[in-house]
């Protein structure tokens, strides 16, 4: 992962991601996916980018072909998937307007995650937190 060593919270935070909800567009599309970990990178909004302080609470996973548009077997892409890190084609489908915004995604994902993770996490980081670029 790039940026900031996450602290005791925010790994919590992103392993629970990755082992527990997984991709959250394959989730939305109703797909159960076996071994969530092995298939799922942790995103980053890049309104809080990955080293400012709870940057980390503002991030959910995504399977590596929502993600990058790669498959683990070198299998091409259907047009039809929405990719967040698109390719230059332009013929995909716009990940926002398919599955939200990347603070709607993180809001899903936080409510996704075992009640027993947020208590111990505690409130809520990204209810109050205004993006770094926005006044």
């Amino acid at each position: 992962m790039n940026g900031r060593t996450p602290n005791k919270a925010e790994a919590l935070y992103i392993r629970t991601t990755l082992h527990h909800v997984g991709c959250i567009a394959c989730v939305m599309d109703g797909r159960e996916i076996e071994s969530p970990e092995l298939w799922t990178e942790f995103h980053h909004d890049p309104d809080f980018g990955s080293v400012k302080p709870e940057c980390h609470f503002h991030g959910f996973g995504l399977c590596i072909v929502h993600h990058r548009g790669r498959s683990m077997a070198g299998q091409t892409i259907p047009d039809e998937i929405a990719i967040r890190h698109p390719d230059l084609s332009g013929n995909r489908p716009v990940f926002r307007e398919q599955y939200g915004t990347d603070a709607e995604l993180c809001l899903m994902n936080w409510s996704l995650l075992p009640c027993s993770v947020r208590s111990e996490i505690g409130e809520n980081p990204v209810w109050h937190l205004e993006p770094l670029n926005r006044a």
